[in-house]
């Protein structure tokens, strides 16, 4: 073990390329135990998740189908899919400007759950995309997380905190939206474990080397944010602190915004059509 963390502890160093001066605010030893550790962690959980959802499929095979849920198309779902999709570009446009480097991080979640959720407001294909909202809804927390403690610090350009703050809070809505109008899904425990296992493997490989070879402190995983007076979480244990707390509260929140998306269906949409 001590031989295969000094391997990647130094693929880590001879692939990285600093820019900031915190860039090696965790050591490569650090990095390298919590890149093989972490990442065995989540796919352990994306594989129960896997076997719990066969299982589930299984189980379900001997039941009568059930009535497929009905969509009910609106304008409002379309509307938020188009500014999530001019907030995108606009967002690409402001990194192609400050350089190569910063264009990696358009691998934020807040870019890839809008690109997700774009998919889901407008695609035709009804099936693969409620098992895609089934997934993506969980990562509403990473939206909460931005607005509650937002990080404008390197927003300078004309109409940047804006765009921001439009992304964010059409990213809140749009689970609300999907819920509501489109997939109504419930809380599928084999679903949500996938979600975070996806979710903390894109940060700790994903995230992790593409932080190295740009310099970018991409979703604060070579650095963390500015915490103000919570500084004692800025010690090496961070990141692996904040990864499991997020992972239990995903699940609480995902799970609130099913059943607030579903009470706001059944209350004003299911009772409008039915007059």
């Amino acid at each position: 073990m001590k031989y295969l963390i000094e391997v990647i502890g130094e693929t880590f160093l001879s692939i990285s390329d600093p820019i900031d001066h915190r860039h090696w605010f965790l050591s490569k030893e650090q990095h390298a135990y919590e890149f093989i550790f972490m990442n065995l962690f989540y796919l352990v959980v994306i594989f129960i998740g896997i076997n719990l959802n066969k299982k589930r499929e299984y189980e379900n095979q001997r039941k009568p189908k059930p009535i497929p849920e009905k969509d009910y198309p609106s304008l409002l779902n379309k509307i938020v899919a188009i500014i999530l999709a001019i907030n995108v570009f606009l967002n690409l446009i402001y990194k192609c400007l400050r350089g190569w480097r910063v264009v990696f991080f358009m691998l934020q979640p807040c870019h890839i759950v809008s690109t997700i959720y774009c998919y889901c407001l407008l695609t035709n294909n009804y099936q693969f995309g409620r098992k895609v909202f089934k997934i993506s809804i969980y990562y509403i927390l990473v939206t909460i997380a931005a607005l509650v403690a937002p990080d404008l610090a390197d927003l300078t350009l004309p109409f940047e905190c804006y765009n921001f703050f439009i992304q964010h809070y059409a990213l809140l809505i749009a689970p609300f939206l999907l819920q509501a109008y489109r997939y109504n899904i419930e809380f599928e425990l084999p679903y949500a474990l996938i979600s975070q296992g996806l979710f903390g493997i894109s940060h700790f490989f994903v995230f992790e080397i593409f932080c190295f070879i740009s310099g970018t402190n991409i979703n604060y995983m070579l650095f963390p944010p500015p915490l103000g007076e919570f500084s004692y979480l800025t010690q090496e244990s961070y990141r692996v602190g904040i990864a499991f707390i997020l992972f239990i509260l995903a699940l609480g929140i995902g799970r609130l915004v099913i059943l607030i998306g579903s009470k706001i269906r059944s209350t004003f949409l299911l009772k409008n059509k039915s007059k």
